[in-house]
């Protein structure tokens, strides 16, 4: 599952809302859900996304 948001959201909004929506989903189906891990999935690959798009703009600045 990959929450697409396009770019009308930060990469920090993104992170954000999909957090809440893991930390809801873990509420309502348990920390062991497969719902939950998708959103932990898509977590980190917006963290990886933050992480390089940071990373090449101190490399370009």
């Amino acid at each position: 599952m990959c929450l697409s948001f396009g770019n009308e959201f930060s990469y920090e909004e993104q992170i954000e809302k999909t957090r809440e929506k893991m930390q809801e989903a873990a509420k309502r189906l348990g920390l062991n859900h497969p719902q939950v891990l998708l959103f932990s999935q898509e977590l980190d690959k917006l963290h990886t996304s933050l992480m390089l798009k940071n990373s090449k703009s101190k490399q370009v600045g």
